[in-house]
């Protein structure tokens, strides 16, 4: 009797994840940066889509996927900064941080995802505060990440070290500007590191 019961179980356990799994395979697909993601058919025809971004709508909370790493550091570091919560998860084997706010103007709790894909970075943004099993197809649909979950977290604690340091000297140079309006001072971050002077 407990044999059949186990059995019972098991299959009733496999059925509700066959029902459960989303079917993905009329989806469109959209290249963004050097992926090509799944995209939702209530998410279809974009406002914009281009190598940087696909959004869906003009309000980019609505839907959209955006390639990061050429402004890694100043958008994380500011989703560290404007947002109520950031959490650590795993979304359909991709190391992630969710980040959620809460939207005033439209009354809307918005999610932001950050993830990688190969050895790039990405974020999914969208209108809701739980990530849904369509949101957990989309980034199904990108490359595993080649980073372990240790490197994923430390090239991003990195990134909002650097951030901050950025801001700190940006602030000094506004806390000590000159009247020399020939002078220009700058900040930049490389492989080689910070580097900040004055321009004449």
């Amino acid at each position: 009797m407990i044999k059949k019961l186990l059995l019972i179980l098991i299959t009733l356990t496999l059925l509700m994840g066959c029902v459960n799994a989303m079917d993905s395979s009329n989806w469109t697909t959209a290249n963004v940066g050097y992926e090509e993601f799944k995209i939702p058919p209530k998410y279809e025809n974009p406002y914009s889509s281009d190598f940087h971004m696909y959004e869906y709508d003009e309000d980019i909370d609505v839907f959209t996927v955006r390639y990061v790493n050429p402004a890694i550091m100043s958008l994380y570091g500011y989703f560290i900064e404007h947002n109520n919560i950031a959490k650590k998860v795993k979304v359909a084997g991709h190391d992630a941080v969710h980040f959620l706010s809460y939207d005033r103007h439209d009354d809307a709790n918005n999610s932001k995802l950050w993830f990688s894909a190969g050895e790039e970075f990405y974020y999914i943004a969208w209108r809701g505060e739980n990530i849904t099993p369509t949101i957990k197809e989309v980034v199904k649909s990108a490359s595993k990440s080649k980073y372990s979950h240790e490197e994923f977290y430390d090239i991003l604690n990195e990134e909002y070290q650097n951030y901050k340091i950025v801001n700190a000297i940006e602030s000094q140079r506004s806390d000590y500007s000159t009247s020399d309006s020939g002078s220009h001072g700058f900040v930049s971050v490389g492989t080689n590191g910070i580097g900040f002077g004055v321009i004449t």
